[in-house]
């Protein structure tokens, strides 16, 4: 873990703000527990956040716990907002140090990727950039040109409905940034209450689909959204978490 955590993996000496920043950038992983200790990995990722990553120096780090998808049963740490140039510094070997004694002494930490939003498939009308509970859906999109842009396509149009309809609920879509074989696309939703999945709701507003085909005509949502991810993706994976405080 060392090497790749040297290399690419957490941002040190220089905070970049919003203001100013033409992209939105986050690097995140998965931590697996080694032997179920929830409370000693919690209780030392916050130790370590606090001490390197409080967002006073650098950019803040985050952890959640993954309650559904692949992965529930870990957590998922994030650090930023940032840029590729906040890599450019090594980490110091205390850095190093507190990471192997509070984080990777219990957990294993597997699948780093760089988190690009991308502005024109998101729709964010609060400007948030970190959600204490969200909702991912995850778009593996089949190989091919022709798939990639039906799915952007398809994304984007939802987007622009969200807009016209000045939904009050925020989507933000992000890519890998350096993708290895598939490409995927990530929506991130976030939600105030697990009452907002009632009644079927993942993500989207209740009552979107007639909002949708008002905008684009009857049927409009099934061919465009529903069989343009059946055709063009992978399936959709459903990610539900939470922040650990």
């Amino acid at each position: 873990m060392i090497k790749r955590f040297i290399g690419i993996l957490i941002p040190l000496l220089t905070f970049t703000t919003l203001i100013g920043q033409d992209y939105v950038m986050f690097n995140t992983g998965y931590l697996e527990l080694k032997e179920g200790q929830h409370v000693a990995l919690q209780e030392g990722v916050k130790k370590h956040n606090a001490k390197f990553h409080s967002g006073e120096n650098g950019p803040g780090a985050y952890l959640w716990y993954v309650h559904t998808g692949p992965n529930a049963g870990q957590y998922s740490w994030s650090a930023g907002p940032l840029k590729f140039s906040d890599n450019d510094s090594q980490l110091s070997k205390a850095h190093m140090k507190d990471w192997e004694s509070n984080v990777a002494k219990y957990a294993r930490d597997h699948s780093w990727m760089f988190m690009m939003r991308d502005e024109d498939m998101t729709y964010n009308p609060q400007n948030e950039t970190v959600g204490e509970n969200i909702l991912i859906k995850r778009i593996p999109i089949k190989n091919g040109q022709k798939h990639v842009e039906a799915v952007e396509e398809t994304v984007t149009k939802i987007a622009r409905a969200l807009r016209r309809t000045r939904s009050t609920t925020a989507r933000r879509v992000y890519r890998d940034a350096f993708p290895s074989g598939n490409q995927e696309i990530m929506l991130v939703y976030p939600f105030s209450s697990w009452s907002e999945f009632e009644g079927g709701v993942r993500g989207l507003p209740e009552g979107f689909q007639d909002s949708y085909e008002k905008i684009y005509g009857k049927g409009s949502f099934r061919k465009e959204v529903m069989d343009v991810l059946s055709n063009h993706s992978e399936g959709v994976t459903h990610e539900v978490m939470t922040m650990v405080k």
